[in-house]
């Protein structure tokens, strides 16, 4: 249609029609009458039903009112951004037939029109809940092919569609139920559910009847709406149709209609790849422009009083409710063209050119695939990053040609244009290549020295016990592999959660300090070797490739600690390779098993990488390759397109508001943050001019300060904000507030949770989550499983779901599957596993392949072999099959009597040769036999004949020969009998023994012919191509069983989701989030907050973003520690890395604005953490210029025991020449090693001795091994879990000293076992303490090599190790080296340093004592502490007056100035203590302490427990003396008892009250004297034990017995002792 004319049309349509759905029928109402009077509605509807003579008119108004409120509500509300259709299409009060769908929709006739109606209203409202099981139940069966999808079928095919349909049950009303439906299929309750089988097959049918259904029906009769400027129904009056069906929906706007299409049809385009090059979805595209055009014109000329249109009503909530569909719609062109922007176009290599002539990069710079002009590199060099498996190949990992490694570098060339897909393109390629590089190095360089004649003694080393292969490249790119030898395969298994893998078995290095199993199994715990999700590589010697590896990639799929401890000399762990032909070598391994020996196992190599673990790459990769560039959000910010952007200048762009806060009248409730209850504070988010004041009233109502406020405010209301927070100036605290507001109570009603919170580590995240429980925000889940936090732990999700249910149904049916799919697996894996083909097996593919074969073994009779071998042959029962045989390697055939083995079979065991051999043996017999009969006399032995004739008899098969002819009487030759032709034809056969080559044996078919070794020969090869057909079909299963693994994953998900749902937080890191995408993308999460965002690599927030964030909060510092990544060749710090910057955060490059767009920060500027000037100028002069020092950072007092707050103690002892096992990983310096300690003994004794005083902070693990064992020895050292890890794997030990412990130093007055925090710079980020001591390690070396100070040259790691500290900071190393290698950062730093009065470097650390001040001294060597300083003071006596106002007799203390450990030895005479005793020249403590002394003079003092007295120390209570005397009561032998009173006591004391008592007498030693709790009593002793008197009865042998009173036991004495070897007394002692 024209457009003009749809615009006359569309103006008389505002004329002459109703807009509003006010129920006017004017003469339409006759109409209607004879519709519903043709209807047998009624009889048909799927549930009870309402007639307009029984519903009241009141409430038929009712519904339209609260339909009416709700239409212009939700146009108005921030929901109407969120997708789907929940707030536009949707049944009021509905609860009553949220249930009669099931009925409907297996109703057995087809449907009409009220029937679909209803069925469609009934659904929508199941659909409401959103999650649960009426959600699953309502998924399932709509993705059902014969329920859901049938209907959904019938529905879009149904005879007639109209806008006019009324209640004319033979016509679809599109406004009643096609609007309806189509509402219904973009339920996010049925989009974002995650049971993707069902849904996809639920958009595949819409998709289907694309043409039929939407193109030729719906878009037909929306354009007849548009041409009306109308939605009525012409047939019905809105109270008609309520009156019939009072839960029909009434649409009150077209707007309804073009949201809900363009929703569907972006999710058709999401889920359904061709879509997007579909013809017909390009002109309903084409069309909903068109018609949208139309309809918004018409629209702003429409002007009506008291309309229910919304759109018409209010100019704010139209323009609305356009902005939100023009950016739908142009979302959705996006994806329709986005295949084009992918395809390589002539422009792009004119572009190439252009830049060639700018750029170095570009002499070297090559496109990828099939678009490079050299052809492709490998057999995974592709241009679509989709078709790139993230997991590398052979041919992949030895090319020599340089990867395709596009840089971020606005102006760089690139075969893609600016935008989401170049940038998905650039991360994905960039990150991969940091993931494969070290990997490649490796193990290229590792075959490549395997390869050589002579190896080195490292490798030779490496190839007999296993170890870590050392490569360089000269880039500094850690490409060392840790490499197992003797690989072996000795299993295939299929695990019900993990799949298929193959169990591999080899041999490991040694463990240094293992010394059995428990051992082994600690190292293997806390080890970061063979992770569970890391990615490793078989080196097997090729058959293929000559002189040669073949590379086999895999995964590690479960990781038992205890099998791998298990032995000593080898270990087992089960890897999912991702090539299928292994399963075939491994197959052919373990069925020959007992075959292998350890020469044939040599040269057999499993090596994994130690700088990259896999799962920390692979789900960012993985979304990165799915991500649909089009539905990137913010695409203007992070990819815009820059061909209008001036060469060298960054484009500023305005950031908008958050979509959600762009609707009319949107406001935050700031009153959370107020410290007065009751304060009430707004923020308008359309009011830019209100940001200041409101600001300022944060800061005066809230404990934020000015630019804490402004940076919130900022957050609030912008789409990505960006709050920079330099070092302590509370950047985790402004996001806790920000937190706040978004879950505030007030803050709710947009529905914007859950609020999805990442960060880059474990440690940050649990931080953070620990935050928001302090804050009482405890509606929180946590996803992923690595947290260390005892509080975050019930957070859980693993924990939180134990509590919910699973869909069992769904769940079953997987699990069915599965186990089928298992059973499968299983017998082809038996099949591979035999050495035999059986004829089941091989008879298909000779049918097909081998033809004459397959006609030579199903043909019976042979022109070689007589017919009688081929009948015996035939009739498998009569072959005698008793005996064990094995012929030339074929396995011994057993007991087969009970099988009936086919032709095939027989061929192949040899059978024929068998049969006729034993006949020829036979015939021989009977020749010699005969010979000798004629020699016998005729006088011979009946029975000995008889016995012959019967062996002969059971040799001999010529009569069961004789017994199957005689049966065959048409048989057409004479075999009646055994005829002189047949028994030379046996006398005259010779076995054969060729051994001809295979392709001779495959063109002949006489098989009979073959020698046994032939028929192996041909077998092996028949076996081989039927088990190439196993393994494809293994390889089939394998994906099947991935498949139904991840539906059954699904249903785990979905119920996951119900969790997540109803959480105001959701944490998680930023590979968490990429790992669960699809559970993330189904929650729709539209906040994002990160914190430590510089930190983050781009390519993981990038991963974490959903079609549905609108908002992105970004808090961290870009001065601060950057992302980590693998290889140095790709970071800034690296001259070939500034091209590719793969280690610049999103944060960094969006507040530069050096890669396009630059984007205003907000940055937090008052610190509250390090001392005034003294440290915080150090980062302030060098980076931070407006960094405000916070009033409380003035008030710190001077660090005791020191002359300067902050110090470099500058020294020039180099490096230490042998680092040992480290030497080529790592640094040490052992003169800061011993200075360290030093100072922190210094430290601890002037009394900094709580775990937050002091730190000890060093760039390198060397050094901190060297630290961690010197300190260990005094204090408890607390080493972060992360450095922990990293030592354990730079040792190549578990680290098992437990250096938590506590240990005293005998030599020193005082004790000095407290913590101390032990970490490397990069690890005490976000962390601080009070003293920080620095070892920076690096120094001259003398020979200029190792002249160098690494990466202290980041300016980043120096930012953040300077400023860690609160009070005092003292660094160690040689100033002079640090800034001539350091222009930007540590030459300013020195220079600072020196220029203070006094200056604050120096050769030693100037010491004072606070005691006494005027005692200083410069310390320049560690021991000088020892004599200078011994106990942190100084040498003087302290005269300090105690309490009793003596003087301290000791020298001056500072670790003790209170001298609370001090005791005063000063005489006093005698004390008489409170128990009347006195203490003789007593001490002057003594005299204090009178009152809790333990008076030690021995009293006797009588047992409570029984008669005798005990004399024990003065101090002991009565009730805890333990009688020593002699209990003598008489025993049942009549002896008296001869234990000691206080062990009868216990024989005679109930268990229960023995507890007690051993309970108060642990109370006793610990708190002295305690009254019991147990009744003091006397105890009466009936229990005693053995008698203890000596027997002393003659023996008979005149010896007496020795042994205890026995009388009870037994009535006779034991043997003697003395002769009991004596045999001739033995019988004689007793008496």
């Amino acid at each position: 249609m024209p457009k003009k004319k749809g615009q006359n049309s569309g103006s008389n349509n505002n004329n002459n029609n109703n807009v509003n759905n006010t129920g006017k029928k004017g003469g339409k109402g006759k109409k209607s009458k004879k519709t519903k009077a043709k209807s047998n509605n009624g009889k048909n509807g799927g549930g009870k039903q309402n007639n307009f003579n029984s519903t009241p008119l009141s409430e038929i108004i009712e519904i339209m009112r609260l339909q009416q409120e709700a239409t212009i509500g939700n146009f108005g509300s921030s929901e109407l951004t969120y997708n789907g259709s929940d707030r536009i299409v949707f049944i009021v009060n509905g609860d009553p037939i949220k249930t009669i769908w099931k009925k409907i929709l297996w109703k057995k006739d087809l449907w009409n029109q009220n029937d679909a109606r209803n069925f469609v209203s009934s659904a929508l409202v199941a659909a409401d809940s959103r999650t649960g099981h009426e959600i699953e139940v309502l998924v399932e069966e709509l993705g059902n092919p014969e329920g859901g999808i049938q209907r959904l079928r019938e529905v879009m095919n149904f005879s007639s569609m109209s806008c006019d349909a009324g209640l004319n049950d033979r016509v679809l009303s599109f406004q009643f139920v096609i609007l309806p439906l189509l509402g219904l299929l973009t339920r996010t309750a049925i989009t974002e559910c995650i049971l993707e089988t069902y849904v996809h097959a639920i958009f595949m049918v819409v998709y289907e009847n694309l043409d039929s259904f939407l193109n030729k029906n719906v878009m037909k009769m929306l354009e007849t709406l548009v041409q009306r400027n109308s939605v009525i129904d012409n047939q019905v009056s809105m109270e008609e149709l309520l009156s019939r069906d009072r839960y029909s929906f009434i649409p009150y706007s077209l707007g309804i209609f073009f949201l809900v299409i363009v929703r569907l049809l972006t999710e058709i385009l999401r889920r359904i790849r061709k879509a997007s090059v579909d013809k017909t979805m390009h002109k309903i595209v084409g069309d909903l422009q068109r018609l949208k055009t139309i309809y918004q014109q018409s629209i702003q000329l429409t002007v009506q009083k008291s309309c229910p249109d919304p759109l018409i009503n209010s100019l704010e909530t139209r323009e609305y409710f356009f902005m939100i569909l023009e950016k739908e719609m142009k979302n959705m062109n996006k994806m329709l063209n986005i295949s084009n922007e992918k395809n390589f176009n002539s422009n792009s290599y004119s572009r190439y050119r252009e830049f060639s002539s700018k750029f170095d990069i570009t002499k070297s710079f090559d496109l990828p695939g099939e678009l490079s002009k050299d052809g492709v590199r490998h057999d995974n060099d592709y241009v679509e990053i989709s078709n790139i498996s993230v997991i590398p190949t052979r041919g992949e990992t030895l090319c020599n040609r340089q990867p395709f490694l596009p840089s971020p570098i606005p102006g760089t060339p690139h075969f893609l244009p600016d935008g989401a897909a170049r940038l998905l393109d650039t991360q994905f390629r960039l990150l991969r290549e940091d993931m494969l590089n070290p990997l490649r190095g490796g193990i290229s360089s590792f075959l490549k020295e395997l390869l050589k004649g002579q190896p080195s003694t490292e490798l030779k080393k490496i190839l007999q016990e296993g170890g870590r292969y050392t490569y360089n490249n000269g880039l500094n790119d850690n490409g060392d592999l840790q490499v197992y030898t003797h690989a072996q395969f000795i299993n295939i298994t299929c695990d019900r959660k993990k799949g298929l893998a193959c169990t591999v078995r080899f041999t490991f290095p040694k463990i240094r300090g293992a010394k059995d199993e428990f051992d082994r199994k600690e190292y293997w715990e806390k080890s970061k070797k063979l992770l569970v999700g890391g990615l490793v590589a078989l080196l097997l010697p090729s058959n293929v490739f000559k002189n040669n590896y073949s590379i086999y990639f895999g995964i590690v799929t479960s990781r038992d600690e205890r099998i791998l401890a298990k032995y000593d000399d080898h270990a087992d762990i089960d890897i999912n390779i991702i090539d299928p032909s292994i399963y075939y070598i491994a197959l052919n391994e373990i069925s020959n098993y007992d075959r292998i020996t350890d020469q044939s196992l040599e040269n057999r190599f499993l090596v994994e990488s130690t700088s990259i673990y896999l799962e920390a790459y692979y789900h960012i990769l993985k979304t990165l390759q799915t991500m649909n560039p089009s539905s990137l959000p913010f695409e203007k910010y992070l990819a815009p397109n820059s061909d209008n952007r001036r060469e060298s200048s960054a484009i500023d762009i305005k950031v908008k508001n958050p979509m959600y806060t762009r609707a009319p009248g949107f406001q935050f409730d700031l009153s959370v943050l107020c410290k007065k209850r009751g304060q009430s504070l707004k923020l308008v988010v359309a009011n830019r001019n209100s940001y200041d004041e409101v600001a300022k009233k944060v800061t005066a109502f809230s404990k934020l300060d000015d630019t804490q406020a402004k940076a919130l405010i900022t957050a609030l209301t912008r789409e990505i904000a960006l709050i920079e927070g330099p070092p302590g100036t509370g950047k985790t605290v402004v996001g806790i507030e920000l937190m706040k507001v978004l879950l505030a109570k007030e803050n709710r009603k947009s529905k914007i949770g859950p609020i999805l919170t990442i960060c880059f580590t474990n440690h940050a995240l649990d931080q953070f989550l620990e935050h928001l429980l302090d804050e009482g925000m405890t509606n929180i889940v946590r996803l992923g499983s690595q947290t260390e936090s005892e509080r975050i732990r019930e957070y859980n999700l693993e924990e939180v779901c134990k509590k919910y249910g699973r869909n069992k149904k769904l769940l079953s049916r997987s699990h069915m599957k599965l186990g089928q799919i298992e059973k499968d697996i299983d017998k082809i894996k038996g099949n591979l596993l035999s050495q035999w083909v059986s004829w089941e097996n091989i008879q298909g593919y000779l049918k097909n392949e081998e033809k004459d074969f397959y006609k030579t073994f199903t043909t019976k009779f042979n022109t070689y072999l007589p017919n009688w071998v081929m009948e015996t042959i035939g009739n498998s029962s009569e072959v005698d099959e008793t005996e064990e045989e094995s012929y030339d390697k074929f396995q011994t055939v057993r007991n087969r009597r009970n099988r009936n083995l086919s032709i095939f079979e027989q061929w192949l065991y040899g059978e024929d040769i068998r049969i006729i051999n034993k006949r020829k043996r036979i015939l021989l017999i009977q020749e010699q036999e005969q010979q000798q009969q004629q020699q016998q006399q005729q006088k011979g032995n009946e029975n000995e004949q008889k016995k012959r004739n019967k062996k002969w008899m059971s040799l001999d098969e010529f009569e069961a020969l004789n017994e199957v002819s005689k049966g065959k009487a048409n048989s057409s030759d004479d075999n009646s009998h055994i005829d002189h032709k047949t028994l030379q034809w046996i006398k005259n056969y010779e076995e054969p023994t060729t051994n001809r080559f295979l392709d001779v044996l495959l063109k002949d078919y006489s098989i009979w012919r073959m020698s046994k070794v032939e028929r192996q020969r041909l077998h092996d090869h028949w076996r081989t191509k039927i088990n190439e057909k196993f393994v494809k079909q293994l390889s089939s299963l394998k994906k099947r069983h991935e498949e139904e693994r991840q539906v059954m994953s699904d249903v785990y998900d979905e119920g996951n989701r119900k969790i997540l749902l109803n959480r105001d937080v959701i944490g998680m890191t930023t590979s968490g989030a990429a790992k669960f995408q699809n559970l993330i993308k189904s929650i729709n999460p539209k906040i994002i907050v990160c914190e430590e965002a510089g930190e983050v690599l781009e390519a993981h927030i990038l991963s974490a973003l959903t079609p549905s964030t609108q908002h992105l909060i970004l808090i961290g510092d870009h001065n601060q520690l950057r992302p980590h990544i693998a290889t140095y060749s790709l970071s800034m710090d690296s001259s070939a890395g500034k091209n590719y910057q793969l280690d610049k955060s999103l944060f960094e490059r969006l507040v530069n604005g050096d890669n396009a767009v630059k984007i205003e920060k907000t940055q937090l500027l008052t610190q509250r953490r390090m001392r005034k000037e003294e440290i915080s100028d150090l980062i302030r002069k060098t980076l931070y210029p407006n960094l405000i020092d916070g009033e409380n950072t003035a008030e710190y007092s001077n660090v005791r025991g020191a002359q300067h707050n902050v110090y470099f103690i500058d020294h020039k002892n180099p490096e230490d020449n042998t680092g040992g096992d480290f030497a080529m990983k790592s640094h040490v310096n052992r003169y800061e090693v011993k200075m360290v300690v030093e100072l922190v003994k210094h430290f601890v004794r002037n009394g900094y001795n709580k775990p937050e005083d002091i730190a000890v902070l060093t760039p390198y693990l060397g050094q901190m091994t060297k630290i961690r064992d010197a300190l260990a020895e005094l204090f408890v050292v607390v080493i972060d879990e992360r450095d922990a890890q990293d030592i354990a794997e730079l040792e190549g030990r578990d680290g098992r000293n437990n250096y938590n412990n506590y240990n005293t130093d005998n030599t020193s007055k005082t004790s000095l076992s407290q913590p101390i925090t032990l970490r490397t710079v990069d690890n005490f980020q976000g962390e601080e303490a009070n003293i920080v001591i620095i070892s920076l390690v690096r120094n001259y070396s003398g020979t200029g090599e190792r002249d160098s100070i690494g990466f202290l040259r980041s300016s980043n790691r120096s930012n953040v190790l300077l400023s860690r500290a609160r009070e005092g900071m003292y660094l160690i190393g040689n100033s002079e080296l640090m800034a001539k290698r350091s222009k930007d950062m540590w030459a300013p730093v020195i220079d600072i340093l020196r220029k203070r009065n006094p200056p604050q470097v120096g050769s030693g650390i100037p010491i004072v004592c606070n005691k006494h001040p005027k005692y200083k001294n410069v310390i320049n060597r560690p021991e000088l502490f020892a004599l200078i300083s011994p106990d942190g003071g100084c040498l003087e006596k302290c005269d300090t007056l105690l309490p009793c106002r003596h003087p301290c007799i000791y020298k001056c203390h500072s670790d003790d100035p209170e001298h609370i450990k001090v005791k005063c030895n000063v005489p006093v005479g005698n004390v008489k203590l409170p128990c009347g005793h006195v203490i003789r020249n007593a001490k002057c403590w003594q005299k204090q302490a009178r009152n809790t002394l333990k008076c030690m003079v021995l009293v006797v003092k009588k047992s409570p427990y029984c008669e005798h007295c005990q004399e024990v120390y003065c101090f002991e209570p009565d009730y805890n003396i333990k009688c020593r005397e002699i209990c003598n009561m008489t025993l049942k032998c009549g002896h008296e008892c001869l234990n000691e009173c206080f062990e009868c006591q216990e024989y005679s004391t109930s268990q229960t009250e023995k507890e007690k008592k051993e309970k108060k007498d642990k109370k006793d030693k610990k708190d002295a004297i305690i009254i019991p709790n147990i009744p003091i009593r006397l105890i009466e002793r009936t229990k005693h034990g053995e008698c203890r008197y000596v027997c002393n009865r003659k023996l008979r042998c005149d010896h007496i017995c020795k042994n205890y009173c026995h009388k009870i036991k037994y009535k006779f004495c034991p043997p003697c002792k003395v002769c009991v070897n004596n045999v001739q007394y033995t019988k004689h002692n007793f008496s």
